[in-house]
């Protein structure tokens, strides 16, 4: 693995370290975790999960970059981040700031990102590959920091968990992503623990706010989850710990850690050392929605099957906990509403249009929207869907309920990842994705640096 602080820019790491009393317990365990990643290979199945998660997340990227409420984003991100500067031997269209806030923007725009206690891919991701296209790092590095950065977030995530009734009020979907997506920045560039802790520190003061459960009101914000500023801020974080910035003292101990900063109200660092790492956790989606409606859109296309082409819909009943009736309104009021919309979505389905950006795309008036009228929830603890047809026959499915610290089984086998990717992304990014994946990992991927590159300059 190339060291960073041996390579093309060595002024960056050039500082004073601090001793090893200076780190909390809570910030030295997270290290302690994360660099077996920078410091050791990875074992085959778990560099080809990572190289799944790379593909998906270049799916989600691609995708997203055609869908309407990404366009302000790149409109100002283009007047506001675009510099001229030497990237890979070629003038680069943006900075490493700038295409980190612009794909963590494009690949969670969707909702089509992959999931493990919030959206870790688009962040992580994009932050790493903005760092590697600057840096030239070879495929290597970038996995490692990838793999790396998913687990820091699991472990961030999970010790952070509010209680259900803190849940209900405040959601930190976000809040941990910055912290994670620096670890990965970190490990990419193979600094020293006592970096990766300083780089915790100043992460810390650029993470994002907490959203509450206005989220869901509509129309929901066509921000999504902010991750493109998740994104470049751990990009700056780490630019700004390198030239000698600290930032907060052990951000992650104490009563006033940085969870109560992320609206939890309890802060268990369990013991996590059997668990599976967490990219062979992590869910792909098999539909451009809310994970929390994955399984229920996935039992009603299964229903579908078995329904007579002959045969019409009159009423579709939705069965469920208060806590999925936010996701039963049918009316479109925004372009992103569609992703958290079952009437929505189960009329999609019911019309055949492939799951992706077509969705976004759909007007609130369009007649692919006709079943959205025969759709009705009903308040129940058991989770299921019925069908009622014309000719008076009924049909029901059970919904299955997916684990959430182990959303692998619920979510796209590699197949369905490798299927997504081939419908989704970029031709030239999917070749060069293709050489870097296959060639030698110690090569430098600047076919998929310019690749990604081109499309945020187009």
């Amino acid at each position: 693995m190339v060291d960073a602080r041996r390579g093309s820019n060595p002024k960056i790491f050039m500082f004073g370290e601090l001793g090893m009393d200076y780190y909390g317990q809570a910030t030295s365990e997270l290290i302690a975790r994360v660099t077996p990643f920078r410091d050791k290979a990875l074992v085959p199945d778990l560099r080809h999960r990572t190289e799944l998660c790379l593909l998906d997340s270049l799916s989600c990227f691609c995708a997203g970059l055609s869908l309407k409420h990404f366009q302000p984003s790149a409109i100002v991100a283009q007047s506001l981040f675009a510099t001229k500067i030497q990237g890979l031997g070629l003038a680069s269209c943006v900075s490493a700031f700038g295409m980190a806030y612009l794909y963590g923007q494009a690949a969670n725009c969707l909702d089509y990102d992959d999931t493990l206690l919030g959206h870790p891919g688009s962040p992580i991701v994009g932050a790493v590959l903005s760092v590697g296209a600057r840096g030239a790092l070879p495929t290597e590095n970038l996995l490692r920091g990838i793999a790396a950065g998913y687990e820091a977030h699991w472990l961030l995530s999970s010790a952070a968990l509010p209680s259900s009734e803190q849940a209900a009020l405040v959601r930190s979907v976000g809040v941990w992503d910055t912290v994670a997506a620096s670890i990965a920045i970190a490990v990419a560039l193979g600094v020293s623990d006592m970096m990766i802790d300083r780089i915790i520190g100043v992460a810390v003061a650029h993470s994002v706010l907490p959203y509450t459960a206005k989220w869901y009101e509509r129309p929901v914000p066509s921000l999504k989850n902010n991750l493109g500023w998740v994104a470049a801020g751990a990009v700056l974080a780490a630019d700004l710990a390198a030239e000698g910035q600290t930032g907060i003292t052990n951000p992650l101990d104490g009563e006033n850690g940085m969870w109560r900063m992320a609206g939890s109200d309890q802060w268990q660092c369990a013991d996590f050392s059997n668990n599976k790492p967490a990219v062979m956790r992590v869910g792909f989606k098999r539909f451009p929605v809310c994970w929390f409606m994955q399984e229920y859109l996935k039992a009603f296309a299964d229903l579908l099957m078995s329904l007579a082409k002959c045969e019409e819909i009159v009423e579709i009943v939705l069965y469920g906990p208060s806590n999925v009736e936010k996701f039963c309104e049918g009316e479109l009021l925004g372009s992103a509403d569609i992703a958290f919309s079952f009437p929505a979505t189960f009329s999609l389905l019911v019309a055949d249009i492939e799951p992706g950006p077509e969705w976004d795309s759909i007007s609130s008036t369009s007649e692919h929207l006709r079943f959205t009228r025969v759709f009705r929830y009903q308040h129940s603890e058991r989770k299921a869907i019925k069908l009622r047809t014309g000719s008076g026959s009924e049909l029901e499915i059970p919904v299955g309920i997916s684990d959430p610290f182990d959303l692998a089984p619920s979510g796209l086998d590699e197949h369905g990842v490798l299927d997504k990717h081939a419908a989704l992304t970029d031709r030239i990014v999917q070749l060069e994705a293709a050489v870097a994946l296959k060639g030698n990992p110690q090569e430098i991927p600047y076919g998929l640096y310019r690749a990604v590159e081109h499309l945020l300059a187009r």
